[in-house]
């Protein structure tokens, strides 16, 4: 049976583009409907309303659910029909039905339409013999006849697309159907938008009367969250977009999805940014409802849009006056545009664009110099605001004041606006006003500017704040004009000062860069008169950091040791936290991890008091880092999480998105991978850039291998070297550990081994981190040779092997013996073993990979342990043992798989138990119940438990194991389960239970 196809009405007019994805995020609304419908083949009729705005997928839902439901399903598809004030009785009705007749053979019309001649008034195809009396009342129920005889043949399901626009007639129908439910076969779903709802609509007063009958109900559809723009993206563009870019999208398409599908129309989903212009597909489908709207309601809208934001009523209603609207007319004006979808008011009541992006386009299509005049007339009206409600308006009045043409006033309103985002916090927007501030200097009147110290007072400050929110080419821009207005001779130590926040913002943004770069010299140069003074202390500082990045440790150590004396007589608390902190990095590379932690605890409390968001980031990175150097990952993931959550309420975003990549990556050692990916959904969506950017994606790429994305995981990986220098020694350890891990899960081992194999100990020493490396580089090693001997590419075999022992005999130490992570350190010397035995084929690799269960236990890292018992059933197998051990290796392995969702894991410990014939299924407790079936009514507590383990497929020994009794004790229990259920075998009891457990849950 041939089903009518439904017509997606969102966005009318519109020309479609592309495959249709707008389904993305609505499993839980799917399954609803699906399972309501369900019902309905069993004699469970049901309507059900399915409300959302314009183009957030309703119809779409409705019809993917309609097209599931099979062959055997007749589904009646009828739209409401808008067309000026015209109102067409029956129209949904009408459609649903004569698309029934045109599919429908001669006898089936015959039979279901006998009895139903006045029908034809409605449908002149039905071709009956019958003389239509003309009498309309009869209509309703000879319709709902109709309706139940399809019923009678098959489930039907009545659908009514575009609710809002039905006309009474329609609604009575619908409601004659709805009141008559008895346990027909039938469903009836109808989609309705929310606008186009206005007062005295009949819709308001039918939905009251439906809500009281018990089949009815309803569903809303929001706008997407930004994991559902993402699967949508993907799915209209063919592949895994960058979260920054979803984000972007999400952002201007407010989640609404086929606004995102006209805004991606034409890209790749390989772009870093969304076109500044809207397409013209977008621009028509926003401006569709405006059109409909009255010229007065236009006209307000437009006033509406220059404001920028949700405006006050009274202040709307100062301006509309002065260009071309009533005052009078616009609360009508204001409830059409509501009606007709185009506004919605925000939690406090002010209006404003339900699509923003239609802001920017009534914005971008007025007249020249009409957008000029109403921005002066908001001058006016926001200026009359009561003084508390100022300062908040103070940044729209600097951007009212700029396109008015007023450059003055533009630049005074700036600087209260830059003051009143400090206050906040809030360091983007603070950086934009004193941007647009800095911008307007050499226009604004002498009187009113200020001196040039002032110019350069007002650059510096721009500086820090784009630093603060992480638009370094705009902090160094700033800092280089600064600059040039400062005379050294004559202002050595600003002069210094400025030299050394360029030498650290262009060093942060040119990394790995020689970090002893010229300014910083001079910067120590031009305070060598002041000894007691701040600025020495901060150049001292930057100095010794920079030596320190250099690998220039003694003199590094000499010269943070100055600085902090220097700032402990100069009296500055910031100079001290800064110099504090940069002693603490010194000592940590000079592996004085309780020195670096000490400094870094001062240089905490001392940020805290004065309130530096800079130097609290840093004191917290290393604490963090002397707290895993002494292997307490919690409590280091921990202290990161609570210092990037204090760093980003004091407004420094940027970098304390480095912390959030250290947090994360703690919880991704540890198992806590909800926590991990939302910590790094949230600093992904943050799009932030450089150093921090890269740390975040180089943990994103981790977990996204082990949870089995793959093309994600290659995005993430490429994202972060487009960030950073791939030779970046400040994060080489986890550059080598994400790009291994990337290469070794695509299958490409031998470009994992060179990868690590470049970037272990480039100079000097090992360390401990170059340790840890040495299991990422076995790994490799490992994988290489097993797919060598699996192929029999002996070369491959021959090279992991030899580059393994290449390494190993250059070491110039025992490895894992440096550092006091004594847990940690344990642990990867077990996993170091394990890989080497893996690698060379050895005859203990089982027993090394139970060592290193053991020790990754230990160390609370499950995924690695779940790992190891993979490797470790596989090594047994290997060597023909298959019992209970390798049982319950894969059995451990695999439920911690499903924890944590490592689908490659648990795909892998699958396959590995289907050739080794192990059950993975967990024993469900049988309950004890006050009435139990009656054949296991005698079981004690005991024996039930010991035939969940039955039903479980698990063998006498391996119950023993599990409940730690012995194999006799389990032999006795079972033949008493045998004897008292009335069974002879184990298999029979078990299909008993199984079966009983069924019954009960039905």
């Amino acid at each position: 049976m041939t089903r009518n196809r439904a017509v997606d009405t969102e966005f009318v007019g519109t020309a479609a583009v592309g495959p249709d994805r707008r389904l993305a995020g609505r499993a839980a609304e799917q399954k609803l409907l699906a399972s309501a419908l369900e019902g309905t083949a069993g004699g469970h009729p049901c309507a059900v309303v399915v409300h959302g705005e314009a183009g957030v997928g309703k119809t779409r839902l409705v019809r993917e659910v309609c097209e599931g439901l099979g062959d055997e399903t007749e589904v009646l598809w009828g739209s409401c029909v808008h067309f000026g004030e015209a109102s067409v009785p029956f129209a949904p009705v009408i459609g649903a039905l004569q698309a029934w007749l045109a599919r429908t053979d001669a006898a089936t019309r015959a039979e279901v339409l006998a009895g139903a001649g006045d029908l034809a008034v409605l449908l002149p195809a039905m071709g009956l013999g019958d003389t239509p009396t003309g009498q309309p009342g009869r209509l309703l129920p000879l319709i709902d006849l109709v309706v139940n005889r399809l019923a009678d043949r098959h489930r039907v399901v009545v659908v009514i697309d575009d609710l809002h626009w039905a006309d009474s007639t329609s609604l009575d129908v619908l409601a004659y159907l709805i009141t008559g439910f008895r346990e027909q076969r039938i469903a009836l779903l109808a989609t309705c938008r929310d606008e186009h709802r206005g007062e005295g609509h009949p819709l308001h007063g039918w939905l009251a009367d439906m809500r009281r009958m018990p089949l009815f109900t309803e569903i809303h559809l929001d706008r997407l969250d930004l994991a559902g723009t993402e699967a949508q993206l993907e799915g209209l563009l063919g592949r895994t977009t960058d979260v920054g870019f979803a984000a972007q999208v999400h952002e201007r398409s407010g989640g609404n999805p086929y606004l995102t599908e006209l805004m991606v129309h034409g890209l790749s989903g390989t772009e870093a940014d969304l076109p500044a212009t809207a397409p013209a597909a977008l621009r028509d489908a926003l401006l569709a409802s405006w059109h409909g709207l009255s010229a007065p309601a236009r006209q307000a809208t437009r006033v509406l849009a220059v404001s920028g934001r949700p405006t006050e009523f009274a202040v709307l209603t100062e301006v509309v006056a002065k260009h071309g609207v009533d005052p009078a007319q616009l609360p009508g004006c204001l409830t059409e545009a509501q009606d007709h979808g185009v506004l919605r008011p925000d939690d406090e009541g002010r209006q404003w664009f339900r699509h923003p992006l239609l802001a920017e386009v009534l914005y971008d299509t007025m007249p020249p110099g009409e957008a000029a005049r109403v921005h002066a007339t908001y001058i006016g009206g926001l200026e009359s605001l009561p003084d508390e409600l100022r300062g908040s308006a103070a940044a729209d009045l600097a951007v009212h004041n700029e396109r008015a043409g007023q450059t003055d006033e533009s630049f005074q309103w700036s600087l209260m606006a830059a003051d009143h985002a400090a206050g906040l916090h809030a360091s983007a927007e603070e950086a934009i006003n004193l941007e647009r501030a800095c911008s307007l200097w050499n226009a604004v009147s002498l009187d009113v500017r200020g001196t040039p110290a002032e110019h350069v007072d007002l650059l510096f400050r721009a500086s820090q704040a784009c630093e603060r929110a992480g638009r370094i080419d705009a902090a160094i821009a700033q800092l280089e004009q600064a600059l040039s207005l400062v005379k050294r001779d004559r202002e050595p130590l600003l002069a210094s000062t400025l030299l050394g926040a360029l030498s650290e913002y262009r060093w942060e943004r040119s990394a790995p860069g020689t970090a002893i770069v010229k300014e910083i010299l001079e910067a120590v140069e031009l305070t060598e008169p002041f000894h007691d003074s701040s600025q020495r202390a901060h150049a001292l500082a930057s100095l010794a950091d920079a030596e320190m990045w250099d690998g220039m440790h003694p003199e590094a150590a000499s010269h943070a040791e100055e600085a902090v004396q220097v700032a402990r007589r100069s009296g500055a608390q910031v100079a001290l936290a800064g110099a504090l902190n940069v002693r603490a990095s010194v000592h940590f590379s000079l592996d004085d991890v309780e020195s670096s932690m000490k400094d870094a605890a001062e240089a905490d409390r001392l940020a805290r008091l004065c309130g530096d968001s800079a130097q609290l980031e840093r004191a917290a990175n290393w604490r963090v880092l002397g707290l895993l150097k002494f292997g307490l990952v919690h409590e280091a993931t921990d202290v990161a999480l609570t210092a990037f959550e204090d760093v980003l309420r004091a407004g420094s975003a940027h970098y304390g998105y480095y912390l959030a990549s250290l947090a994360a990556e703690g919880m991704l050692f540890s198992g806590r991978w909800p926590e991990c990916r939302d910590l790094l959904r949230e600093a992904l969506s943050a799009r932030c850039g450089t150093i921090p950017g890269a740390a975040v994606r180089l943990v994103a790429a981790q977990l996204a291998v082990r949870l089995g994305s793959l093309a994600e995981a290659r995005q993430h990986l490429d994202r972060a070297l487009e960030l950073i220098s791939v030779d970046f020694p400040g994060l080489r350890m986890r550059i080598s550990l994400a790009g291994a891990e990337v290469f070794v899960a695509t299958g490409e081992p031998r470009k994992a081994l060179e990868w690590i194999r470049a970037r272990l100990a480039p100079e000097g020493m090992p360390g401990v981190y170059d340790d840890h490396l040495l299991v990422a580089l076995a790994n490799a090693a490992a994988e290489l040779a097993v797919a060598g001997r699996d192929t029999g590419d002996t070369d491959s075999v021959a090279r992991a092997v030899s580059t393994l022992d290449a390494v190993l005999g250059r070491w110039p130490r025992g490895p894992f013996k440096a550092g006091p992570d004594v847990d940690i350190q344990a642990m990867h010397a077990a996993l170091f073993d394990a890989e080497v035995a893996r690698c060379r084929g050895q005859s203990d690799e089982a027993a090394r990979w139970e060592q290193a269960i053991e020790k990754c236990s230990a160390a609370g890292a499950p995924w690695h342990a779940a790992v190891s018992r993979l490797r470790c059933a596989n090594a047994l197998i290997a060597t023909g043992s298959a019992g209970s051990d390798v049982s319950e290796l894969l059995r451990q392995a695999h439920r911690t798989s499903v924890e944590l969702g490592a689908r490659p894991l648990q795909e892998q410990v699958e396959s590995l138990a289907r050739m080794a014939r192990v059950t993975l299924r967990e024993p469900v407790p049988i309950a004890d119940t006050p009435r139990p079936p009656a054949a296991l009514a005698g079981l004690t507590a005991r024996e039930r438990e010991i035939l969940a383990f039955l039903v479980a497929g698990r063998s006498n020994g391996e119950i023993a194991k599990e409940l730690v009794i012995s194999d006799k004790t389990v032999s006795v229990h079972v033949s008493n389960i045998l004897r008292k259920t009335g069974t002879s075998t184990r298999v029979e009891a078990a299909a008993i239970a199984e079966r009983l457990a069924v019954h009960r849950d039905s």
